[in-house]
């Protein structure tokens, strides 16, 4: 009898009904993620003028879900690891969405910070472990796009809190966003029924479960043939030490530094454009038009990101997008013509946001399953770093009243450092499932 793999079974199955299940639901988490981290900026011209905000402390409240998403990533990613990806899940986005809710509710500046950081706890945990399962569960010659279209619904979720901002922000006030922002409570029933578990993590614990999820991702498969691998279950600390050992040091530090630089641009531009371009003499209106028509190029980048990433490799995809937003966002600052300006805007938005997109993926390919979530994790914590200093970044360039070009001179300055870091990456070889050791089933 001819055996196969388990793990290989997955990574070579035809994509069907469990695939395209499976990224609706991380799809639908990474959609009101994306919106409950961007509406800050379309809600913040609301919050300065009701609680007398200067622009620096606006900045840095900005900042509170980034300082939160850090914590969120060291912490949730590596239990993930160890006690399963679907948990962690399920409880990230419980607490994300809990506490965007109760941010409609907050009294003054220092209470809507403190909501802002616990959401950002929930969301850090959320999003690497949603890239890690995909990842583990996806065919290998899907991963690349199913990852970028599952990220590139962090920009449909941006561009629907810039709309909902557009319609409701002047009928209905700024807590009306952050009500819309509790709905994924709603469908937590729905995920805990219909989320799988990773397939590796079952493989550890239990087979049983493992041979059901098999036979959902490829119907057609004689379980009886099948072999297992046998992998010890990753320790918390060694998971983490796992990043730097094997020749991986390299290769994480660059990651961290192109992850820093790809959230910088994304939540420095998601925060601050509108008030960028009023600065620059556009009127309110304008500048949230401006935003909604970024984060529409943001979903094209990040979808055509990944198409290309499967066909001509995550690594010369990511370097091409990087360079695209240094170019656009130095246009940006030169004032063009109106329809040249919504151009370059598409441009920097697929670049900035599809570069984001893309460096997940990538960053998921360059570790093992065993410490993949730990690897996604640490490399977004370590970017919140980029992702915190852009809002605060922001609020301190617009309180130096600079000028329009020197504004997005200096936006595009983290590109170009992206651009070098992903350069020095040296990309790990595909080693195929990892396996240690191989039985049949029925040993």
């Amino acid at each position: 009898m001819v055996q196969h793999d388990a793990l290989e079974v997955a990574a070579t199955a035809p994509v069907n009904r469990f695939h395209y299940g499976l990224l609706f639901w991380c799809s639908f988490i990474m959609l009101f993620d994306g919106y409950d981290l961007v509406i800050y900026g379309s809600v913040v011209p609301h919050l300065m003028e009701q609680w007398s905000l200067p622009a620096v402390q606006a900045g840095w409240m900005g900042s509170a879900a980034l300082f939160g998403m850090m914590f969120g990533a060291l912490t949730l990613g590596p239990l993930a690891d160890r006690f399963g990806r679907r948990k962690v899940i399920l409880v990230a986005i419980g607490l994300g969405s809990l506490t965007a809710l109760a941010n409609a509710f907050a009294w003054d500046a220092w209470s809507f910070a403190v909501l802002r950081f616990v959401t950002g706890i929930g969301l850090g945990g959320t999003i690497p472990n949603i890239v890690a399962l995909i990842n583990d569960m996806a065919p290998r010659a899907r991963r690349n796009i199913m990852t970028t279209i599952m990220l590139g619904c962090y920009s449909l979720g941006a561009l629907l809190s810039a709309l909902v901002a557009l319609l409701v922000l002047a009928r209905f006030g700024w807590r009306s966003t952050f009500i819309i922002a509790g709905l994924p409570l709603l469908t937590l029933p729905w995920m805990y029924r219909y989320l799988p578990e990773s397939l590796p993590y079952l493989v550890r614990r239990d087979k049983a479960s493992a041979i059901a999820l098999l036979r959902r991702i490829k119907p057609s498969l004689d379980v009886a043939s099948v072999r297992w691998p046998v992998v010890d279950a990753p320790q918390v600390g060694g998971t983490v030490s796992g990043l730097f050992t094997e020749g991986r040091g390299l290769r994480t530090l660059a990651l961290w530094i192109g992850f820093a630089m790809c959230l910088l641009m994304v939540y420095g531009l998601n925060t601050w454009l509108p008030k960028i371009m009023v600065a620059g003499g556009y009127p309110l209106v304008s500048g949230l038009k401006f935003l909604v028509t970024m984060n529409l190029g943001a979903t094209v980048g990040a979808l055509g990101g990944g198409w290309l990433a499967d066909r001509w490799g995550a690594k010369p995809t990511l370097l091409i997008l990087l360079l695209l937003s240094v170019i656009s966002l130095g246009v940006l600052g030169l004032k063009p013509g109106p329809v040249m300006l919504y151009v370059v805007l598409l441009i920097a938005g697929a670049a900035t946001l599809g570069s984001l997109a893309v460096i997940h993926g990538f960053a998921a390919q360059q570790y093992p399953t065993d410490i993949r979530a730990t690897g996604i994790s640490w490399c977004s914590a370590m970017g919140r770093l980029g992702g915190i200093a852009g809002p605060a970044l922001g609020g301190l360039m617009l309180s130096m009243n600079l000028s329009l070009q020197l504004n997005f001179v200096l936006c595009a300055v983290p590109g170009l450092i992206g651009f070098l870091a992903v350069a020095a990456v040296i990309e790990r070889r595909d080693r195929g499932p990892g396996l240690v050791q191989l039985h049949d089933l029925n040993a």
